[in-house]
């Protein structure tokens, strides 16, 4: 199995940081800037994420940042707050003079902003990204089926029925060529049948938010939680 990556985005506190290390998540993200997929006050100051990564054990720290412009500042802010890895806010690529700025300082990147609708062609999904040269990712992250509040349930049961659109042997053919980590409504209901059925993917992703625009999965702290708990954490 190679699904065993837990990765939680926004957190906004110490507290929430190491409930989630203590719970199994391998990477612990928080937000230096809104982000428009949500509406809540998790993005917090450089200060704040410099003291959530001092806080973490384990895990690597994820900051999601404005990545445009000055590659020196973003480094900058990178090697303050102490985080690994980095992505952006919007889910856009870096200009490359940043993206070699991070390969040389050795801190990964992560695309986040991957969306797959149920009438995908899977060829298309990560299609825009193959012409980037030196792209430099270390995951890619994709919400799956976000218009669907029971996106498992539609994946599992009413997409087979048409072959041309997207299916679950896509995503885990994805996980295998590019490395990815998924989203999707994970409950402690769910959370361990998804998991099984996905051991191509990197792993899953819990994005922690009070509010999201449609079409986008996230997760109340306590919701995350409860997934974490019904992995096997804590």
């Amino acid at each position: 199995m190679t699904n065993e990556l837990v990765k939680v985005d926004r957190v906004r506190s110490v507290d929430e940081a190491v409930a989630v290390e203590r719970l199994g998540a391998g990477m612990v993200g928080v937000a230096l800037g809104p982000d428009p997929r949500f509406d809540d006050d998790r993005a917090v100051p450089v200060e704040a994420a410099a003291e959530i990564g001092k806080s973490l054990r384990r895990a690597t720290l994820v900051a999601a940042m404005d990545l445009d412009g000055d590659p020196g500042r973003v480094l900058r802010i990178a090697g303050t707050v102490g985080a690994g890895l980095v992505q952006s806010v919007t889910g856009a690529v870096p200009p490359a003079e940043v993206r070699a700025a991070l390969a040389g300082a050795g801190i990964g990147l992560v695309l986040a902003g991957v969306e797959i609708a149920h009438d995908d062609d899977p060829s298309w999904v990560l299609s825009r990204y193959a012409e980037v040269p030196g792209l430099g990712t270390v995951l890619f992250q994709a919400d799956v089926l976000g218009e669907y509040r029971d996106s498992w349930r539609f994946l599992r049961e009413e997409s087979p029925a048409y072959p041309e659109e997207f299916q679950i042997d896509d995503l885990n053919e994805l996980g295998r060529d590019a490395g990815l980590v998924a989203t999707l409504d994970f409950t402690p209901a769910n959370v361990t049948e998804i998991v099984a059925a996905l051991p191509g993917i990197r792993g899953i992703a819990l994005p922690l938010a009070e509010a999201a625009r449609a079409g986008v999965h996230a997760f109340g702290f306590g919701d995350a939680v409860a997934v974490l708990r019904a992995l096997g954490g804590g």
